[in-house]
């Protein structure tokens, strides 16, 4: 199915890029204005195996990174980790199609945000934590919001649904 195809992974993400480049900045304040590859990344993450939640994740922050022209690698290793601990974390999760993806996604945010000011930090940019961390509410509510309207755009479904689409196991009788 198309979903599981990295090539859709690259459209879905530089149509992300393209919204959250040209559009949001017309509907949030300078500096609020959220990323949308954290949610994209988190609910292909929902639908897939670990190692193929690593590639969207690294494959969306690569996109950014490229496009945004600033530190290489730092949303690639970041969403890249994301998109495996998410998908790794998938099967322990009830399945929910609103309020988990919502909440996996918030949760996301909150954990990206301070990683990423700890790793600008090393490489010595000066940010300091209170104007690095005040859109964090814009951006939480954002992605929790954002995750759940993808997944049902993109009508995503786990993959033993589409590989198995009655539920139930094909049995041939010999006789």
């Amino acid at each position: 199915m198309w979903q599981f195809r990295i090539i859709s992974w690259l459209i879905l993400d530089l149509l992300a890029l393209l919204i959250q480049t040209a559009l949001l900045p017309q509907i949030f304040p300078v500096g609020y204005v959220p990323d949308l590859i954290l949610p994209l990344t988190v609910i292909i993450a929902l639908y897939e195996t670990p190692r193929r939640g690593l590639l969207a994740g690294l494959v969306g922050g690569l996109m950014q990174d490229v496009w945004a022209g600033r530190l290489w690698g730092l949303n690639a290793v970041t969403y890249a980790l994301l998109g495996y601990a998410v998908a790794h974390l998938e099967s322990k999760i009830v399945r929910d199609n609103v309020f988990v993806p919502g909440l996996v996604a918030g949760l996301a945010q909150l954990l990206v945000t301070p990683f990423q000011w700890v790793i600008l930090r090393i490489f010595g940019f000066p940010f300091s934590w209170s104007s690095f961390v005040a859109p964090l509410p814009v951006w939480l509510l954002f992605s929790m919001l954002v995750t759940p309207a993808i997944g049902g755009l993109l009508r995503f479904k786990p993959r033993h649904e589409v590989e198995n689409p009655y539920g139930r196991t094909r049995m041939t009788t010999w006789r």
